[in-house]
C-alpha cells in the first residue's frame, strides 16, 4: 500500500508539476503576442499620423520582445518536441525584419512616398501576423498538453484506485491465511501445554513440554517446565522430610521399644542376680574346700576345677546381671572425650589379642569439654571397642574418630569385620543376645542404658559383604556411633534415670 501510494503521488507531482510549466509557458507565449502586436502600433502611428516620439516606443517595445524571446529559449517548452530555443529562433527572424523595417521608415522621416508607406506597412504588418500565427500554434499545443496530462491525471488515480484496491483484497487473503495458519500454530502449543498439564495433575512430574520456538510461546513452555521442576524440587524435599521425620519416628519406636524390653529385662535380672548370688558363692567355697581334701586324686581335680571354672563364669554373669540392672548414679563433670579415647585405646594396646590389629585415632582438636560420668564412658568404650576387636580375628583397622555434630560430641568406632547380617541387626541392644561362644549378651545392653543415662543416643552403622553397595560407598564393616550432648541433661552428682530403662 505504502508502494502504490508513493507511485500514484509520484506520477500525480509529475503532471502537476508540467502543468505549472505549462502555465508559465503560455503567461509567456501570451506575453509574446501582446510584445508583437505593440511593436506594430508605434509604427503604424508614425506612418499614418506621423506621430512624433514613436522610435523610441518601438525601440522599448523591442527590447521587451527579445527578452521574452530569451527567457522562452531558456525554459521548457511543454508544447511541442522541439527544444524551447529553436522555437524561439523561429520567432526572431519575423522581428528582425519588423525591426528593420522600422529602421528604414523611421531613418526616412516624412519624405517616404505614400505608396511606399502602403507596402512597407503591408510588410510590417505580415510579419506580426505570422509571428501571432507561430504563437498561437505554441499556445494551442501546449493547451493540447494540458488535455493530455488531464487524461494522465485520471488514468493515474484509475490505476492507483485499482490498484489499492487489488492490494488490499491480496492483504486481507493474506491475513486471514496467515490467522489461520497462526491460530493452528497457537493451538498447536496450547495442546502441547495442555497434555502437559494432565500428565502433572496424574503426578508425571517427569514429564517435560517440548520447546521447539524462542518467541513467547517458548518462553511459555519453558515457564511450565521451570514450574514442573520446581514443583518436583518441592516434592521430594517433601519426601525427604517425611522420610527423615519417619526415620526418626521409627528410631523413637525402637528406643521406647528397646527401653521397656530392658526395663523389663532389669527388674527380671535383678531379682535373678540376688537370688542366685549366695548359693554360687557357697558352692564356690565348697568346691575349693573339696579341691584341697582330694589333692591326692588328679581325676576328681580336675572334675572340680571344671566346676570351680564354671561356678566363676556364672558368677561373673550374675556380676553382669546387678550391673546391668543395678540404679546408676552419674558423677557428671566436664570432661575431655580425647583423653578418654587415647585412654581406652592405651589399655587396649597393653591387652593381648591385638595381632594384625592397627589402630587409627582421628580424634578432632574444636572438641569442647563434654559433660558426662567418665568413668561411665569409661566403661562405655572398652565394651564397644572389645567388640570390635573380637569382630576382627583375622586384624584389620580399627578406626576412632572423635568430632562435633550441632549440639552433640560424636565418638565413633569403626571395625573391618564381615559386618552383622540383616536377620540380628534389630536384636544387637537386646539383653543376653550374643553370637559369641563366651560372652553373656550384656555388653551394648549395659552401653545403651549409660548412654541413655547420660541423655544421648548409640547408633550403629552396618555394612556386609552382601550389601549391594558395599566397598563403593563405604567398606565392610561396623560402626558404632556414641552421642553425648553438649549440655548437661542433669545436675552434677544427680542420680540418673534408672538403668533398666
Amino acid at each position: 500500500m505504502v508502494v502504490i501510494s508513493l507511485y500514484a503521488l509520484r506520477d500525480l507531482t509529475g503532471v502537476n508539476y508540467e502543468l505549472q510549466e505549462i502555465s508559465r509557458s503560455l503567461e509567456a507565449v501570451q506575453g509574446l503576442e501582446t510584445a508583437v502586436a505593440k511593436a506594430v502600433t508605434p509604427i503604424s502611428a508614425y506612418l499614418v499620423d506621423g506621430a512624433s516620439g514613436q522610435d523610441g516606443r518601438f525601440d522599448a517595445v523591442i527590447r521587451d520582445v527579445d527578452v521574452r524571446l530569451q527567457g522562452c529559449g531558456g525554459s521548457t517548452c511543454h508544447g511541442t518536441s522541439q527544444q524551447p530555443r529553436v522555437m524561439a529562433e523561429s520567432l526572431v527572424p519575423h522581428i528582425r525584419r519588423i525591426t528593420e523595417r522600422a529602421k528604414v521608415i523611421f531613418g526616412t522621416g516624412a519624405s517616404i512616398p505614400e505608396q511606399t508607406k502602403v507596402r512597407v506597412l503591408h510588410e510590417i504588418n505580415q510579419q506580426g501576423e505570422e509571428a501571432n500565427r507561430r504563437l498561437q500554434r505554441m499556445s494551442s499545443a501546449l493547451l493540447l498538453r494540458v488535455a493530455s496530462l488531464q487524461e494522465k491525471s485520471h488514468e493515474v488515480r484509475r490505476r492507483a484506485t485499482t490498484l489499492i484496491l487489488v492490494t488490499a483484497s491480496l492483504l486481507l487473503a493474506l491475513a486471514a491465511v496467515s490467522a489461520y495458519f497462526l491460530s493452528r500454530r497457537l493451538l498447536k502449543h496450547v495442546s502441547a501445554l495442555v497434555t502437559g498439564t494432565r500428565h502433572i495433575m496424574r503426578g508425571d512430574l517427569g514429564y517435560r513440554v517440548a520447546v521447539m520456538e524462542q518467541d513467547e510461546i517458548g518462553q511459555l513452555a519453558r515457564s511450565f517446565n521451570a514450574m514442573v521442576e520446581e514443583i518436583q524440587e518441592h516434592r521430594e524435599h517433601l519426601t525427604r522430610i517425611v522420610d527423615a521425620k519417619t526415620a526418626a519416628l521409627r528410631q523413637a519406636r525402637d528406643s521406647l521399644v528397646q527401653s521397656e524390653k530392658l526395663a523389663s529385662i532389669g527388674l527380671l535380672a535383678s531379682g535373678v542376680a540376688h537370688e542366685l548370688n549366695n548359693p554360687l558363692t557357697s558352692i564356690l567355697m565348697n568346691v575349693n574346700l573339696l579341691m584341697e581334701d582330694t589333692g591326692d586324686q588328679p581325676a576328681l581335680q580336675a572334675e572340680l576345677q571344671r566346676i570351680s571354672e564354671d561356678t566363676v563364669r556364672c558368677k561373673r554373669i550374675i556380676d553382669d546381671l546387678r550391673n546391668f540392672s543395678r540404679r546408676h548414679e552419674l558423677d557428671i563433670a566436664p570432661t575431655d572425650l580425647n583423653a578418654l579415647v587415647q585412654g581406652a585405646l592405651g589399655l587396649l594396646g597393653r591387652g593381648t589379642g591385638l595381632q594384625g590389629i592397627t589402630i587409627v585415632s582421628e580424634l578432632s582438636r574444636e572438641l569442647p569439654a563434654v559433660p558426662c560420668d567418665p568413668a561411665r564412658m569409661e566403661q562405655v568404650l572398652a565394651n564397644v571397642i572389645a567388640n570390635a576387636v573380637q569382630a576382627m580375628p583375622k586384624g584389620g583397622d580399627l578406626t576412632v574418630r572423635t568430632a562435633r555434630r550441632a549440639d552433640y560430641a560424636e565418638i565413633s568406632v569403626q571395625d573391618a569385620g564381615a559386618g552383622v547380617p540383616d536377620a540380628i541387626r534389630s536384636r544387637i541392644f537386646d539383653p543376653f543376645f550374643t553370637t559369641k561362644p563366651h560372652g553373656t549378651g550384656l555388653g551394648l545392653s549395659i552401653v545403651y542404658t549409660i548412654m541413655q543415662a547420660h541423655g544421648g543416643k548409640v547408633e550403629v552403622e552396618n555394612m556386609t559383604r552382601e550389601d549391594p553397595h558395599a566397598g563403593s560407598r563405604r567398606p565392610v564393616g561396623t560402626r558404632v556411633i556414641l552421642s553425648l550432648p553438649l549440655k548437661a541433661p542433669y545436675a552434677v552428682n544427680e542420680p540418673a534415670p534408672d538403668g533398666r530403662g
